[in-house]
């Protein structure tokens, strides 16, 4: 039962040690700072919340380039989640912002994707660096 403790005991302090230091930048061929894919991932977020306001949730445009980022840039742990919130982040914030669909709607969305591409475009370069 000591044991036991004293496994639970240090488990808990790794997951403390683990949740307190910054997501790690990957080494190698995925080497895209964090704050550009976490910029885009947040402008990923605003687009699919114009979209889904006037095609539905069922359009799932921007979600799937984001699922598609991340399967590159962040498989798995820390750099995942924080690419995550950001698309949340940029999600709720362009829904308090744009509540509803309009004539406008389409050219805020073009706006944001045209952000996209300048960002998604200097994150490439940095794999040509």
């Amino acid at each position: 039962m000591t044991r036991f403790a004293l496994l639970c005991a240090g488990a808990l302090a790794l997951g403390f040690a683990a949740h307190a230091q910054p997501p790690e930048e990957p080494d190698g061929p995925r080497a895209a700072p964090l704050y550009l894919i976490s910029e885009l991932a947040e402008t990923l977020g605003r687009a699919h919340a114009v979209r889904a306001l006037c095609n539905g949730d069922q359009d799932g445009t921007w979600r799937n380039y984001m699922l598609n980022m991340m399967s590159y840039e962040a498989p798995s742990g820390p750099r995942r989640a924080a690419l995550t919130e950001a698309f949340n982040r940029g999600y709720r914030s362009q829904s308090r912002e744009t509540p509803n669909c309009n004539d406008a709607s389409s050219r805020v969305e073009a706006g944001i994707a045209a952000r996209g591409k300048e960002l998604a475009d200097t994150i490439a370069r940095t794999y040509m660096d």
